[in-house]
This record gives structure tokens, sequence and C-alpha cells, in this order.
């Protein structure tokens, strides 16, 4: 009786210890969108995405905010729940906490850039 309850509790420490520490990961599929300066990007799948590449001024901000791989020619694309956080705050919230999100977001891997896809 004894070797199962051992058994039964070490099973029971592993599926606690596996299932607490699995942080979700952001989804790895991406869609391939083609914007009107006939260029094609490779986005993950539901986020949203500008319509035309980055300036120079927008780099340096996301840079600053924690996004740190945006280049000349670039587009940006967050998560849609980033963006509906974003949206909300925009409508009723301060500054800083639309910084807290996009910062989170960053470190999160839900708001990133999408440079040009080679043609092929």
């Amino acid at each position: 009786m004894k070797v199962i309850d051992m058994a039964l509790l070490a099973t029971v420490a592993v599926l606690v210890v596996g299932c607490s520490t699995n942080e979700p990961a952001p989804s790895t599929k991406n869609e391939i969108v083609t914007l009107d300066n006939g260029k094609q990007y490779s986005v993950p799948v539901g986020s949203i995405y500008t319509k035309a590449p980055v300036t120079q001024k927008a780099i340096a901000r996301y840079t600053e905010l924690g996004v740190k791989e945006c280049e000349n020619g670039d587009i940006t694309w967050e998560d849609k729940s980033v963006s509906e956080r974003i949206n909300g705050i925009m409508r009723n919230g301060t500054k800083e906490e639309g910084v807290s999100i996009i910062e989170k977001a960053a470190k999160e891997g839900t708001i990133g850039c999408a440079s040009p896809l080679p043609h092929a």
C-alpha cells in the first residue's frame, strides 16, 4: 500500500510542478499579408498590424518600450487582445497605463515588428 501511495504522490507532484511552470506561449502560426505598397509581411495569425511601414520616430518609440527588432520598412503588429486593451486605454485611461501595456506585451512577445519578405 505504501508503494502505491508514494507513486501517486510523486505523480501528483510532477503534474503540479509541470502545470504551474508552463506559461502560455504566443502563437507561432503566421499568415502572409500584402500591403498596398506591394510588399508581403509575415505576422502572427489573428494579429492587428499597421497598413504602412513605420517611421524612424515610431521605431525609436518602440525600441524605447522594449520592442527591439524594428527596422526601416517594417510594419508593427500586436496580438488582438493587446490591441483591444490599448484601444480601451486610449479612450478611458492614462498614458502611463498604455505604456505599461505595451512594455508588458513586448516582454511577452505579443507585440512586434515584421520585415518585408524577400521576393520569391
